[in-house]
């Protein structure tokens, strides 16, 4: 019998019932509310809303979110070190041609905190000084962003403070960066001016993209639909009606060519950008009406059926090229697609506000190769974490060897490789082995703050050599002041275990001026509070570590300083009472006030301390 039923054809009426099925699924998925209706993804309310996002929200955007725009990885000096060698490497192939420039200029576009560009600098002069060289005296530095608040904050936070005369910043479009450097400093132009090297880190995956699935000569581009996002009531978000922000999309989507969506529209829906939700469909389109749409389409039937198609990337490097001494580089490092092949999670990616959507490499080389002017260099193994890659018209043989060198896997293996031996054996608790690979890790890493950050929480908690902590996370503040709350967090941490409070206290205070939501600094800061004897505003602080923690994160420490609090609160206020209760007694008279035997004085105190003792229960 079952055999007959699994063999039987699907009948009319079981087609009927699959039918209806994907009706109420349609249905379900079409009753969600349409602020915009299906536009290219580059053209859509979501990803020009996270453009501006970032644009607007400055260095914030990295530091002072909940959940910020991840930004270590290309901060942390390593990144800036290789670079300055292939860039002294380029500059000495130059001098030994006779080719070298007497003004030399660097362009990096995207500057974000602008700490790629400070340890670049530093790492350059120590190259030079080291083999007598004058370059880094002709240096200039053009740090360009196309957000004024990214530049208005590097200058407030001093971060080349360490570099004066050697540096320019300056408002740049990376689709366009001719238009602002042509004017301002002759670059590209009729002059001889030229950029000998351009930095771009995790900069243009932020320029538009578009996802082509070619099928013969049908050609399909990802389209998307901004609605409400499930289970979401406006009104308890927001003032504005559904109807309102249709109204105000609409003026975003009719902006002039610069994509800009205008300002009170942008501010208002940038207020409840994080309740959107994108429905994704493929439409249409006319290969010819995009950039290079022609050739990605052809791209595409050679190797791949759905290809991510980078066209605001081609456009940068082209101009970028423009702008490039003959002998110059680009080096790009970023994250995507490095192999051919089928694009399966086309979904764009959501960093805090900010949108992205990766690079798709060997798209990039195809194109820029396919002419024969240019150089692509890739390293010879892919790091995981991380993709580089060198442009340029005839950048030296010592510049892409250099590039080789420093940018491959076994170079990054080579450096991170007792950084993951001196975790393996603190986990283990053999903390002298650990100790012996950290200070290899530092040797080889020593601008990397973030693991001098480490090594300080080792020092302090596994080694318990609080004072060797408080040392090491100076180094590390001095590398980096101004960018890191981790730092200033973890320097309160030692300094509340030597028992400075006072100390502790204005350099958690410091934490949270550069991330207000630093859930450590907080719970930090709460257990200062408390020795105060602040119990109110430690509990505020406790309260507000709770809403910041990460969904499933383990709430058990929080909760054991919680109780901690509560113990001392509970206890303060039993001495409050008995204190009260003496006073009171003082005015009572002896006539008509009866003396209490000792025994029931034992009794009542014993009997007032019963919360106490429960409370100090919980908390052990």
């Amino acid at each position: 019998m079952s055999t007959t039923l699994a063999r039987m054809k699907p009948t009319s009426s079981t087609k009927h019932i699959n039918t209806s099925a994907e009706a109420v699924l349609a249905k379900a998925q079409s009753g969600r509310a349409v602020i915009q209706d299906f536009v290219p993804l580059a053209d859509s309310l979501e990803w020009n809303l996270g453009q501006q996002y970032l644009r607007e929200r400055g260095n914030k955007a990295f530091l002072s979110d909940a959940r910020p725009v991840p930004f270590v990885i290309n901060n942390d000096g390593t990144l800036s070190r290789n670079a300055a060698q292939v860039f002294f490497a380029s500059c000495l192939a130059a001098d030994k041609a006779g080719t070298l420039e007497a003004d030399i200029y660097v362009l990096e576009l995207g500057i974000g905190v602008g700490l790629f560009a400070r340890y670049f600098l530093d790492a350059f002069r120590d190259l030079c000084v080291e083999h007598d060289k004058d370059y880094y005296g002709r240096l200039c530095y053009i740090a360009g962003d196309h957000s004024k608040q990214m530049l208005l904050d590097a200058a407030r936070h001093g971060v080349f403070a360490n570099h004066p005369g050697h540096y320019l910043l300056r408002e740049v479009d990376a689709l366009d960066p001719a238009k602002y450097l042509r004017a301002d400093l002759g670059l590209g132009g009729e002059q001889p001016r030229s950029v000998r090297a351009v930095f771009l880190n995790y900069v243009i995956d932020c320029l538009p993209p578009a996802v082509l699935e070619v099928d013969g000569d049908t050609v399909k581009q990802l389209c998307v639909r901004t609605c409400i996002a499930r289970n979401i009531k406006l009104e308890k978000h927001t003032d504005l009606t559904l109807a309102m922000l249709v109204e105000r999309a609409k003026s975003a989507a009719q902006a002039d060519g610069t994509r800009s969506v205008p300002a009170t529209a942008r501010q208002e829906l940038l207020e409840v950008y994080g309740l959107f939700a994108s429905e994704y469909d493929y439409r249409e389109v006319d290969p010819t009406k995009l950039p290079h749409g022609e050739f990605a389409v052809e791209y595409a039937r050679k190797s791949v059926k759905r290809v991510l198609h980078n066209y605001g990337a081609i456009q940068s490097l082209e101009r970028l090229l423009g702008l490039l001494h003959a002998e110059g580089f680009i080096l790009i490092n970023d994250y995507g697609q490095t192999k051919k092949s089928d694009v399966q999670d086309f979904e764009h990616q959501r960093f805090s506000l900010t949108t992205a959507m990766g690079l798709n490499f060997p798209l990039l080389r195809a194109f820029f190769e396919k002419s024969g002017t240019y150089r692509w260099v890739e390293p010879l193994e892919e790091t995981e974490s991380i993709h580089a890659r060198l442009l340029g018209r005839q950048p030296a043989m010592e510049t892409i060897v250099g590039f080789v060198e420093c940018f491959g896997k076994a170079e990054r293996d080579r450096i991170e490789e007792p950084l993951k031996k001196a975790r393996e054996c603190q986990k283990v608790g053999r903390f002298e082995l650990a100790a012996d690979l950290y200070r290899k890790a530092v040797q080889l890493q020593p601008s990397n703050w973030m693991l001098l950050c480490e090594v300080a929480h080792f020092l302090i908690y596994a080694l318990r050599d609080i004072k060797a902590g408080l040392d090491m996370v100076k180094v590390g503040l001095r590398i980096n002041p101004t960018c890191s709350s981790e730092l200033w967090t973890a320097l309160a941490n030692g300094l509340h275990e030597f028992g400075r409070y006072e100390e502790a206290e204005q350099a958690y205070l410091r934490a949270l001026q550069l991330n207000a939501k630093d859930r450590r600094a907080k719970e930090g800061l709460a257990g200062v509070l408390a020795q105060k004897g602040d119990y109110g505003g430690a509990l505020k602080m406790i309260a507000e570590a709770f809403v910041l923690a990460n969904p499933g994160e383990n709430f058990d420490e929080l909760l054991r300083k919680q109780n901690q609090i509560l113990v001392k609160l509970a206890r303060q206020m039993q001495m409050d009472y008995l204190l009260l209760a003496n006073l009171i007694s003082r005015h009572v008279s002896d006539a008509t006030q009866p003396t209490m035997s000792g025994a029931a004085a034992r009794q009542r105190e014993e009997s007032s301390g019963s919360s106490i003792t429960a409370l100090e229960s919980r908390a052990t």
